[in-house]
């Protein structure tokens, strides 16, 4: 079959993965300011709400015993006749978590790409910023194991990254049991630093009401985006006659005979789909549905807004 070919190389080689650099340079924007406090020393550009000793004012509060008398704010003692202390922001940074799924179920498309490229090709969009901001972005490939990546900061974090997230799919292999959403994300929380932004990108097939407990406590300490990968034909099968479905999970075969059971099997999608969105934003997590043959300005054109 021409995807197991596909499956065998570079999910991107190294020219489409400098052609993804100049389509997401025309493309990726700026990201709204995170308001989770982050426990990173900043090296970059950016800021986070963390009150301490840093160099952009914040507020003035009473004189307490033992603050550095360099820090009394002499202008407002002038004018109240009482001590103040100067606040200021601290310098610390976020950094950046992204997960890209590759199970077998993200080994399928119809249009376009498999649904394993589109989510690198996402990944692409996100690293990107992430370079263009300095932001020290940690990766992990999801397939046959979590495979953690080298934190990358600056120059090079997108071609580094791309590079380790385009290494060929492993093989199918029915007998070998695949994490499960829900456990990987468990162990995520335990190494994910507070105020850290997590990009999740992955047909969420495993999805339950689990997951959203889970993702609903880890969107406590870090803000966390959501994108669900489709492909078109998982909702909307051609009305043809004889029509053959093969579980990824088991690799049984059902057949659908007559327009009825196909019609039948559209409702089916359409309920599971939107039940699947439903878990996914009661958690708080902000969510971007993007099928295979979509083009990535649909990222740009909604930023960070849920979209159903």
């Amino acid at each position: 079959m021409e995807s197991s070919k596909r499956l065998q190389q570079p999910l991107l080689s190294a020219q489409q993965i400098g052609d993804l650099a100049e389509e997401v340079s025309h493309l990726a924007g700026s990201l709204p300011r995170n308001l989770r406090p982050s426990e990173a020393l900043r090296q970059g550009e950016q800021t986070s709400r963390f009150m301490g000793a840093g160099l952009e004012y914040e507020e003035s509060r009473p004189y307490q015993l033992g603050d550095e008398i360099r820090r009394i704010n002499w202008r407002l003692m002038a004018r109240t006749g009482q001590a103040y202390t100067k606040l200021f922001q601290e310098e610390r940074q976020e950094n950046w978590f992204i997960l890209v799924d590759q199970r077998q179920s993200m080994r399928f498309g119809t249009q376009t790409r498999l649904k394993a490229e589109q989510a690198l090709r996402v990944a692409g969009y996100y690293l990107w910023m992430a370079q263009q901001s300095s932001i020290p972005v940690e990766g992990a490939r999801l397939a046959e194991d979590l495979q953690p990546t080298p934190t990358f900061e600056g120059r090079g974090t997108f071609e580094h990254l791309m590079e380790i997230f385009s290494q060929p799919c492993p093989p199918q292999a029915l007998s070998r049991q695949e994490p499960r959403l829900n456990d990987v994300l468990l162990e995520l929380t335990q190494r994910i630093q507070p105020g850290s932004r997590v990009i999740l990108i992955s047909d969420f097939h495993d999805a339950d009401a689990q997951t959203t407990t889970i993702l609903t406590a880890l969107q406590q300490t870090t803000q966390v985006k959501a994108v669900l990968i489709e492909d078109a034909a998982e909702r909307d099968l051609p009305m043809a006659e004889g029509m053959q479905l093969q579980s990824v999970a088991t690799s049984e075969v059902f057949r659908l005979h007559g327009i009825q059971q196909v019609q039948q099997y559209h409702l089916w999608a359409e309920n599971y789909f939107q039940t699947l969105q439903k878990r996914l934003k009661q958690s708080g997590a902000l969510v971007t549905r993007l099928l295979t043959h979509d083009s990535l300005s649909k990222l740009a054109q909604r930023g960070e807004v849920a979209d159903g």
